[in-house]
C-alpha cells in the first residue's frame, strides 16, 4: 500500500478510517463479481481473455504463444485497464510486489505463486501501458486457474481465469484428502478450523502449527512481506481467494491494517510455530488450501483440503 508515516495519533486515525472504507469497497466489489465467472477455451479461442470489471478496473490476460502446450515456455501478460479501456497507471504495490499471480492445476498437483518482478524490474513502459508480463511453463495438459491480485489507488482487486492447456491425457479432479495433519519434507504441519464445521458466509479461523523433526518451529521468517501467503481455490475453479497469515490473537478486523503496516516494518523477523488465517468461504463445496511460509531461507509449500457446508 502507500507508504505513510504516522507522525501523530490523529493522522493514524485518519488513515485507519480511510483504509476501513477501502476494505468495504473491496468486499462489495468481490461479492458483485462472483456470479460473472467465465471459462476460456484459450488454445481454441485466441490470445485475449477479458475478465469482468470490478469498479472501474478490468483485468485481461494475453499469452504468447497463443496456443498453450505443456512443456513450452509461455509469456502471460496481465493487462490492467480502466472502464474506458485505457491503461491503468496507478498500481499500488502490495506485499512488496506490483501484482501477485497464482497458477494451480485442476487436480491441485501443480501450484505456483509468481510476480512480474521475479523476471526483472518494473519498467516505465509497463507502467505506461498497464501491461505486466510473467513467464511460466505449464507442466502437463489440462485446465488451470490463474488468479491475479493487485491494488489500484489502494483499492484491492482480485480476479481469476481458467485456461485449458492442449494435450492428452486431460486432468481429473483432485483426490479427496481431508487430513488435518501432513508431512512436507522434514516438517509436520497441522491445520485446524474454528469452528470445526465450516459454513458458507461465516468467518472461520484456520490455524497452522509447524514442527520440524518433532520440535516446534519458532523461527519462521517473513515471506514476501507476510507471515504466510495462502491461496484458497474451489475444486471447480470458480472460487479463488488470496489470503495472508497473522500471528495468533490478532482480531480479524485488524488483519487488513496489519498487512498495510507490513510495508513499514510491522512484521516480526522470527515467529511461529502457530499462524492464523481468517477468511470467509463464499459458497459450499470442497476447497484446496495452499500455504507458503519461509524457514531458513527456504519456502515451504503446504496443501490441505476442506469441505464447506
Amino acid at each position: 500500500m502507500k507508504r505513510i508515516l504516522f507522525n501523530n495519533a490523529s493522522g493514524f486515525l485518519m488513515v485507519f478510517f480511510a483504509f476501513f472504507f477501502a476494505v468495504q469497497v473491496r468486499v462489495s466489489a468481490e461479492a458483485a463479481e462472483m456470479p460473472d465467472y467465465e471459462h476460456h477455451d484459450h488454445f481454441m479461442q485466441g490470445m485475449e481473455m477479458p475478465d469482468m470489471k470490478a469498479g472501474k478496473v478490468a483485468v485481461e490476460i494475453k499469452t504468447e504463444p497463443a496456443s498453450i502446450k505443456p512443456g513450452n515456455p509461455e509469456t502471460i501478460t496481465l493487462v490492467i485497464k480502466d472502464a474506458e479501456g485505457n491503461p491503468v497507471q496507478e498500481i499500488t504495490p502490495t506485499h512488496d510486489r506490483s501484482l501477485h499471480v497464482i497458477i494451480a492445476s485442476q487436480d491441485f498437483t501443480v501450484f505456483s505463486h509468481i510476480h512480474p518482478e521475479d523476471f526483472g524490474p518494473i519498467t516505465p513502459e509497463m507502467e505506461k501501458t498497464g501491461e505486466y508480463p510473467v513467464h511460466y511453463t505449464f507442466p502437463k495438459p489440462g485446465r488451470y486457474l490463474i488468479g491475479v491480485d493487485l491494488a489500484v489507488k489502494d483499492e484491492l482487486i482480485s480476479k481469476h481465469f481458467d485456461i485449458d492447456v492442449a494435450g492428452e491425457p486431460g486432468m481429473g479432479m483432485p483426490a479427496a484428502d481431508f487430513s488435518g495433519k501432513k508431512k512436507f519434507g522434514d516438517y509436520e504441519v497441522t491445520l485446524s478450523a474454528k469452528p470445526a464445521r465450516i459454513a458458507t458466509g461465516k468467518e472461520v479461523t484456520l490455524t497452522y502449527n509447524f514442527t520440524e523433526n518433532g520440535k516446534p518451529v519458532g523461527d519462521l521468517e517473513p515471506y514476501i512481506a507476510a507471515e504466510m501467503h495462502v491461496a484458497i481455490i474451489s475444486t471447480d475453479l470458480r472460487q479463488f481467494m488470496h489470503e495472508h497469515g497473522m500471528l495468533p490473537g490478532m482480531k480479524a478486523t485488524e488483519q487488513e491494517m496489519h498487512h498495510m503496516m507490513m510495508h513499514h516494518g510491522g512484521i516480526a523477523a522470527k515467529f511461529g510455530p502457530v499462524i492464523e488465517v481468517h477468511t470467509v468461504f463464499p459458497v459450499r463445496g470442497v476447497y484446496g488450501i495452499f500455504g507458503q511460509v519461509m524457514h531458513r531461507g527456504k519456502v515451504i509449500l503446504t496443501r490441505f483440503m476442506v469441505e464447506v457446508e
